[in-house]
């Protein structure tokens, strides 16, 4: 796995995950925003990285990579980590695996549980078509990626990570996805817990994960993104979600 660092490491430490088919790319404006004052922290997950050609396996893998490479550089606490959609799947693995002691914990529309096995093999389909279709350059495709998952802006890198993504990394991150359903017993008291998400009827699912996040975990502050779909402002407004982060960040 590819990490890459911004900023001073004497700072605070801020790790930023990305989702699934999401360019790490789409990180630059809280990359230019936060360096000055925290050290940032961005890992590019297996199978999105178009400088090589591994497949996304597991969480279990890209968690422990991610606590060795941190943990020999800057030991076993860190301030924050910011998990986006599937990307906070991987930040929930390595808060479980409490091998680094997270002070907040902020996850943005993850889905922390479990799917039955037919919304898995749905979303399987669903997403390889979407993937063929885009690698195709299916117009309609791409238009309507365009303000919803990806901005104007990002339009390059995001049709180059399409072509690179395999099939196997679809199906494995999907499956992956789909098994995965957060423990309701993780003993961290000095973990802050944070989860966004939107009003937007695409955000039923994270609606039910904040509900069980705030039922089995006290330190958890939810906090619902009035008529904004899934990673919305996070994705396409990153100035107007850095305003949103920095309410938790200097809490």
């Amino acid at each position: 796995m590819e990490i890459l660092e911004y900023g001073d490491p004497k700072n605070k430490k801020i790790i930023l995950i990305h989702g699934f088919q999401c360019p790490y790319q789409i990180w630059n404006d809280y990359i230019e925003y936060y360096k000055n004052n925290y050290f940032v922290i961005v890992p590019i997950l297996e199978g999105h990285n178009v400088n090589d050609k591994e497949n996304f396996i597991s969480f279990d893998i890209c968690a422990k990579d991610i606590e060795e490479y941190y943990i020999k550089r800057y030991g076993n606490k860190v301030f924050a980590i910011y998990g986006m959609s599937m990307g906070g799947i991987l930040a929930s693995y390595i808060w479980k695996n409490k091998n680094i002691e997270i002070e907040k914990l902020i996850l943005e529309s993850s889905p922390l549980l479990s799917w039955n096995k037919f919304m898995t093999n749905y979303f399987t389909k669903w997403y390889l078509n979407i993937t063929h279709k885009t690698q195709n350059r299916d117009e309609r495709t791409i238009k309507q990626a365009i303000g919803t998952i990806i901005s104007e802006d990002k339009v390059d890198v995001f049709l180059e990570l399409f072509d690179h993504l395999s099939d196997k990394t679809i199906i494995n991150c999907v499956q992956e996805v789909g098994k995965f359903n957060l423990p309701s017993d993780i003993n961290t008291p000095n973990t802050e817990i944070y989860y966004f998400y939107g009003s937007k009827i695409n955000e039923i699912l994270f609606r039910k994960v904040a509900h069980y996040l705030k039922k089995n975990y006290q330190n958890t502050t939810t906090i619902c993104l009035k008529g904004k779909g899934h990673c919305e402002d996070a994705l396409i407004n990153p100035e107007e979600h850095i305003k949103t982060l920095n309410k938790v960040l200097k809490k």
